[in-house]
């Protein structure tokens, strides 16, 4: 697995600028690493590289008795966005390992535009014109357009009056229209209703305290009444606010001390659903792709290149959460017409689009691919859960030779349970066994550092193995990860320099490196988007000591400036382990007059398609 490079100012060119501190070097696994990764047991992470460049990211999930998915939010309300990333690492302790994002979302009010149903509790209404994701509780995944088709009605239980039926038309959002009703239900958290001069809302205490369900009615009596919003609903408790005129008819119908009866309907929505995600539009139906779905979208949403996320699901069960890179990331990125063609190549049979560019988000663990500098909070999201033990992946080589990389790293077990952990470090073979951890956890995520030095292991193959006894009597799991201890290369530097040629400074770049055994050592200098530009060096076969390595900045015939990686790999005994460092290189400056003239009287000038530029 390639690990993030770390970017930072570097040092330029010393004629054009002062040079500034160069970027830590970071490990890295050449050749890009494994093709697939193991994130638990039935769920797997795959990086493809497709024609053209396209860059795509597969989280395979085959649903089992600990493996599932949910919708969910991604903040703490439909009001309030919040990070990927964040919410996989905090929900540890409910099982979580990975997400994708859901829904679009409004970017001023966060609330998102299509329906949530969350462990069957109705959060935002659907958006008729576009498809959703539904979930049922076998997690036989569907791909359908709903509609809400909210009621309520007061009445007397008596029976002495009658009243209308009327109708309401969004769930837990902000107005859309001058005149209409919005339920909101204790999902709504800890914020109270969105504050409005038009609006008269009436607090319901329900006779059942509990979720609300979509299709399930729910009866209960008023016990407040306020013009202007902002009221705070509470557990076991709705409100009904009406925007305009529907807050006369509410204010007429509903006094305090009334009966009420709310029918949240979602026409279309099967019985045993369990979670509903929208998005949209359809990619694939019956394992063929759909180029235009004809859904409520842009030709702009669906026809520019960019990054883009979808769902989907094989014949086999296996769900398929899976993000393409765009432009941004170095790829071309997709339209939604090539991303159904995407899908359906990955064997959906059925799948659906969900919110793209900045939105396009998949967490995995500790990872949030594509890589961001900053990352877009997030409405909705569908979340990968699994409740046996997790290992987290660790660096596939830890090199403890004092160089500031990878020197250590960090066991990182998650639980969805609490239990005891038993967390064992061992050779291949069953050699140089070491105990780090035995003892009860809680649930949630535990860290250890795991340090070659101060454990004494030495140099090899090392299988790291988490065995986890839960408390509440289910069966044992248990997960293995494998990491290779190796200090073949360290000391990774780079620094921008020049040197006199001809009566000129001539612009370079001084590589140096450490070798603690003779290996194949092969240089390379990337691009920016991560594109080899040169190798400066190949397979050389060099002894152990310290090593430096000068490139004149030329790569495709001209001189290189601007951001560049500098990778050198080692291969050993042990396999192939690597470092990098990125930079950043000014251009040149322009000769002098001086130095033009006496290159020019020498006859060493050069042409001007060859000048730096």
């Amino acid at each position: 697995m390639i690990r993030p490079a770390l970017i930072a100012a570097c040092a330029a060119f010393v004629a054009a600028a002062p040079a500034a501190a160069t970027a830590a070097a970071v490990a890295f696994t050449p050749g890009g690493g494994p093709a697939k990764t193991q994130i638990a047991p039935g769920v797997t992470h795959e990086r493809l590289e497709r024609a053209g460049g396209q860059r795509v990211h597969v989280l395979r999930a085959l649903p089992g008795p600990r493996t599932g998915v949910r919708a969910g939010l991604v903040g703490r309300s439909p009001l309030a966005r919040g990070q990927l990333g964040d919410a996989v690492q905090g929900g540890a302790a409910a099982g979580v390992i990975g997400a994708i994002n859901g829904d679009f979302f409004s970017f001023s009010q966060g609330y998102p535009s299509g329906a949530l149903v969350a462990d069957g509790q109705l959060i935002n209404e659907p958006e008729a014109s576009r498809s959703a994701l539904i979930i049922p509780a076998g997690l036989a995944l569907a791909v359908q357009r709903l509609a809400l088709d909210g009621q309520w009605q007061a009445f007397d239980p008596v029976g002495a009056k009658t009243f209308p039926r009327r109708v309401f038309l969004g769930v837990n959002r902000p107005s859309e229209r001058g005149k209409e009703t919005i339920l909101y239900t204790s999902a709504l958290g800890q914020l109270a209703t969105p504050r409005g001069g038009s609006r008269f809302e009436v607090r319901i205490r329900l006779d059942n305290p509990g979720p609300v369900m979509p299709n399930v009615a729910i009866t209960g009596v008023v016990v407040g009444r306020r013009s202007g919003g902002d009221t705070t609903i509470g557990a076991g408790h709705v409100v009904l606010t009406g925007i305009g005129g529907a807050g006369a008819t509410i204010a007429s119908d509903l006094p305090l001390g009334r009966r009420i009866s709310i029918l949240p309907a979602i026409a279309g929505l099967p019985p045993d659903v369990v979670g509903v995600l929208g998005g949209g539009p359809i990619l694939v139906r019956d394992g063929v792709a759909i180029g235009v779905a004809g859904e409520g979208f842009s030709s702009a949403q669906t026809g520019s290149r960019t990054t883009r996320s979808a769902i989907g699901q094989r014949a086999d069960g296996t769900i398929l959460l899976v993000t393409a890179d765009g432009p941004l990331q170095g790829s071309p990125g997709l339209t939604v017409a090539e991303q159904a063609t995407l899908m359906a190549r990955l064997g959906a049979r059925v799948a659906v689009a969900m919110d793209a560019g900045g939105s396009s988000q998949l967490s995995i663990l500790d990872r949030l691919l594509p890589s961001r500098s900053v990352a877009r909070s997030l409405a909705d999201a569908l979340f990968v859960t699994y409740t046996g033990v997790v290992l987290v992946p660790l660096p596939s080589r830890i090199s403890p030779n004092a160089d500031g990389v990878d020197d250590t790293a960090q066991a990182t077990v998650r639980t969805a349970v609490a239990g005891r952990l038993r967390l064992v470090a061992e050779r291949r073979g069953g050699a140089g066994r070491r105990q780090l951890r035995n003892r009860g956890v809680p649930a949630g995520e535990l860290v250890t550092p795991f340090s070659p030095r101060q454990l004494r292991l030495r140099e090899g193959l090392y299988h790291l193995t988490a065995n986890f006894t839960p408390s509440d009597g289910s069966p044992p799991t248990r997960q293995r990860r494998r990491v290779i201890v190796d200090r073949t290369l360290s000391h990774l530097t780079t620094r921008p320099s020049q040197r006199r040629a001809g009566g000129q400074l001539r612009p370079q770049v001084d590589v140096g490196f450490r070798l603690h055994r003779t290996a194949r050592v092969t240089v390379r200098i990337l691009d920016s988007v991560g594109d080899p530009l040169i190798t400066i060096v190949s397979g050389r076969r060099l002894p152990a000591g310290r090593h430096s390595i000068t490139w004149n900045r030329r790569a495709k015939g001209i001189t290189i400036s601007g951001t560049i990686t500098v990778q050198v790999d080692a291969r050993a005994h042990l396999g192939r382990g690597g470092l990098q460092r990125t930079l950043t290189l000014a251009k040149p400056k322009a000769q002098s007059e001086r130095a033009r003239l006496l290159a020019r009287l020498s006859g060493r000038e050069e042409s001007p398609a060859s000048q730096s530029p």
